[in-house]
């Protein structure tokens, strides 16, 4: 081999470093870029996601808005299924809102129960008359609980608040009674809806212990839900003057 060979290789081993020398310098810099790009839109997500946030007036509007958030998309889902006919709608709609109404009343119940109320109330009212006997034993109020049916018409009495018990827990969704079939598939689709969302509503509501802030949860819930179901029924109607776009091909030629 001649120098002038040996000087050539060199020259080409020399342009070949040059050359990966650069696409490792060119890869190092697409790597640095991604990591920023990635960065700033993690970043965008966050600033999205706290923009998104809105802070209420009330705790209760605040629970029933991050409520919605994750179950008004099912909810609306499940509607707009029922594309056959608007009395199905129509039943679903009652049906679900109905349902809200009835499952949330015994959480009332147990939260305004007698002996809840504020210190204050119990002061306004007062005792109806004064005793001087101070034995916890003899003034306490008797523990329900403990109550003993003996005669024959109480234990009848308890039976048939059991079995009233019982038979109102195994049927805790109202349905219409109708020969209306589509009034029935309207229910029916209701039922499946409430059943995947209800434990979610009634623990968002049940750990409401303000009083003023469990009537905006049931009053704002009822409200909005009544506001989105209109508007589902918006979006399933072709606005006035939007019509499908002619095409040669359809109808088919006979």
């Amino acid at each position: 081999m001649n120098l002038q060979e040996r000087k050539l290789r060199k020259l080409i081993r020399k342009g070949i470093q040059v050359v990966f020398e650069r696409k490792e310098q060119q890869y190092a810099e697409e790597q640095r870029l991604r990591r920023i790009i990635q960065h700033l839109i993690q970043e965008a997500k966050g600033l999205a996601k706290v923009a998104d946030k809105v802070i209420h007036r009330n705790t209760g509007i605040n629970d029933l808005d991050s409520l919605f958030k994750r179950i008004i998309t099912q909810i609306g889902d499940a509607y707009t299924n029922l594309s056959s006919s608007e009395i199905q709608r129509k039943s679903f709609r009652y049906h679900f809102l109905i349902n809200w109404k009835n499952s949330l009343q015994p959480v009332n119940v147990n939260r305004f129960a007698p002996g809840t109320q504020s210190l204050n109330e119990q002061e306004e009212e007062g005792p109806d008359f004064e005793i001087a006997i101070d034995d916890p034993d003899i003034t306490d109020p008797p523990d329900a609980s403990k109550y003993i049916p003996s005669r024959p018409e109480d234990i009848a009495a308890e039976k048939e608040t059991k079995e009233a018990e019982a038979k109102e827990e195994e049927k805790t969704f109202i349905k219409l009674e109708s020969d209306d079939p589509n009034v029935l598939q309207g229910a029916t689709k209701a039922e499946e809806a409430w059943n995947k969302v209800e434990t979610q509503i009634i623990t968002a509501y049940e750990d409401l212990i303000v009083p003023e802030d469990a009537e905006a949860f049931y009053d704002y819930g009822l409200t909005n839900l009544k506001l989105y179901f209109d508007t589902f029924e918006s979006e399933m109607s072709t606005p006035p003057g939007a019509e499908e776009p002619p095409s040669p091909d359809y109808p088919p030629a006979s």
